[in-house]
């Protein structure tokens, strides 16, 4: 029979037959490779510490990939939660943990798990140690244990922040590598040397913006690399996966939206469909799913290109060279270009446009060219549009608000046919007058620097204003004079911001310009519902007039159209 002298005292306690839990942990992996394998290593040790002990193991407990510190990143330990549960409800009489920091490196999380054993009379095995929590010697001998376990966590994560600032400032890379990039190691040292371009995802990355640029729709570009089959950049199985993979069948209206080459590569691993859906109608999670499949490596399926993976492309600076640390950055030529400036800029504007746009802003869901952007003429809230017996029409989408506007709401509408015909009219003549022509055939330097000197502007005042809300705050400037300041600058930051807007045209309108209107609208009938919208929110001024019910009035006399000039071409209009 084997018996312990517990730490801390000369009592000689019988641990046979007691009743015991494994506690295993890792925080993270290096390599998909390694995943798992520490776990395994700690149970095999704590079996091995029960069996010595003559203790019988009645339940199991595996955190995998989670931290146990305060910097852990917030992700829940759910089989730490439920061995505490145990605890409490009495079930176990000694946990078994390869070393103290497998259970925690809090003090807060130390306690907690301290006072349930001592409270219920649950020994800890740690190292090979007993330790009974209800006596004083032990308490403190665990305590230390957690105290230095903690200040380990604190030394590893500022060694970790000193060198993720020293490569930013470097231009050195961290974490994964982005995608259209490859990383070139040294082959003898494993040193890292350079980032190189991967010319293949480079090309697609150059796809994406130009198509963000030119002002078309997420979705679309999304949809348009699924249909062809280009691979995304997704590196690992998702839950998300797991749930498209047990629901997918052959006669799925979605699958005319992949590629044939991805519908073909599913049939061939049918026994992972058969197996993702078994599990999960067993009640198994996504989330476990996925990890196990990653662990095995299985080849991935029904990853897809998304809309927010467009626009994450489309804004990102690591695309023009630039090393970026929380969201600054660090280093301007820290690897070698794949996006022209002036197209990244382009991108910014139009992805910031349609975020500030609150009503029917989502490009690839709006079907009628001029709602959200035409406005009404009686009290400028957008024109949205709907269908009745007579076709599709644009309306006033005021609400009823008491006190104004009489206490009525809608004001006009109109039909949509007639209204798009006369503004495209309005705008194919714009678009081929020699004004239009030379303000967008100019260079992209020239535009550049337009939009590069405003938005320093926007930059510039906005750093003043905040070094005066400082000095406010810390009592060297009156809040009436705060209040002054910031009344004088507010306003000329509204109007750097307007002018920076006012030249974000997509460059899709150079490619449309002509000497004559039939060129114009040649070139208009290839462009998509999105891009014709950018275009009219960027070009256009429209308001919706209000006409006498049941009047027949002409598109002219229902719609005001003005052109909305940027800078250059105010002189020459």
């Amino acid at each position: 029979m084997s018996q312990k002298t517990l730490p801390g005292s000369h009592e000689v306690r019988t641990l046979a037959g007691l009743r015991g839990g494994r506690y295993a942990r890792k925080s993270a992996y290096r390599g998909k490779a390694n995943r798992g394998r520490s776990v395994e290593e700690q149970l095999d040790a704590t079996q091995a510490d029960a069996d010595r002990d003559g203790v019988d193991v009645v339940e199991t407990f595996v955190d995998d990939d989670r931290s146990a510190s305060r910097h852990g990143g917030g992700r829940e330990r759910e089989d730490f939660e439920r061995m505490i549960e145990w605890i409490e409800a009495g079930k176990l009489d000694i946990v078994y943990a390869w070393a103290a920091t497998r259970l925690q490196r809090d003090l807060t999380v130390y306690s907690r798990l301290r006072d349930a054993c001592a409270t219920h009379g649950v020994l800890w095995c740690y190292g090979g140690k007993v330790y009974d929590l209800s006596n004083k010697d032990d308490r403190f001998r665990t305590g230390l244990d957690a105290l230095i376990g903690e200040r380990e966590v604190d030394e590893m994560r500022d060694n970790v922040l000193r060198a993720l600032r020293a490569n930013a400032v470097n231009g050195k890379p961290h974490g994964q590598h982005a995608y259209g990039y490859r990383r070139v190691y040294d082959p003898h040292t494993r040193e890292f040397v350079q980032t190189e371009v991967e010319p293949g995802e480079a090309a697609i990355v150059r796809e994406i913006c130009k198509a963000v640029a030119d002002g078309k729709s997420y979705n679309a570009i999304a949809k348009a690399l699924n249909l062809r089959g280009v691979t995304p950049p997704a590196r690992e199985w998702r839950k998300d996966q797991i749930r498209r993979l047990a629901e997918w069948r052959e006669d799925l209206p979605e699958n005319s939206k992949l590629s044939p080459d991805w519908v073909a590569r599913l049939t061939l691993h049918e026994g992972l469909r058969t197996e993702a859906r078994q599990r999960l109608a067993a009640g198994e999670e996504p989330l476990d799913v996925a990890r196990d499949f990653n662990a095995r490596r299985e080849p991935l399926l029904l990853a897809r290109w998304h809309a927010p993976t467009i626009t994450d492309y489309a804004s990102d600076p690591r695309y023009l060279g630039a090393r970026t640390h929380h969201g600054k950055v660090t280093a301007e030529e820290a690897w070698p270009r794949i996006v022209e400036r002036s197209v990244h800029v382009r991108c910014l504007a139009i992805i910031a446009e349609r975020k500030s746009k609150k009503h029917n802003s989502r490009p690839g869901k709006a079907v009628n060219w001029l709602s959200g952007s035409m406005v009404c003429d009686v009290c400028g809230v957008v024109v949205g549009s709907g269908r009745n017996k007579y076709g599709p029409y644009y309306r006033c989408m005021q609400p009823k608000v008491e006190g104004r506007f009489e206490g009525k709401g809608y004001h006009t509408s109109g039909l949509t046919g007639p209204i798009d015909e006369y503004v495209e009219a309005k705008l194919f003549g714009w678009l081929s007058s020699p004004a239009f022509v030379a303000a967008y055939t100019k260079g992209d330097d020239e535009v550049m620097q337009q939009i590069e000197e405003a938005e320093a502007e926007v930059a510039l005042l906005r750093s003043r204003l905040s070094g005066f809300r400082v000095k406010a705050i810390e009592g060297g400037l009156s809040p009436e004079s705060f209040a002054e300041i910031e009344g004088g600058l507010l306003p000329k930051i509204k109007d750097a911001e307007k002018k920076a807007r006012a030249l974000k045209a997509p460059s899709i309108v150079r490619d449309i310009v002509g000497a004559t209107v039939e060129e114009v609208a040649a070139a208009w009938e290839l462009l998509e519902l999105p891009q014709r919208r950018l275009i009219a929110e960027a070009l256009l001024d429209v308001r919706l007039k209000k006409v006498p019910r049941g009047a027949v009035v002409s598109a002219e006399e229902h719609v005001v159209v003005e052109p909305r000039l940027p800078k250059p071409m105010a002189a020459a209009a």
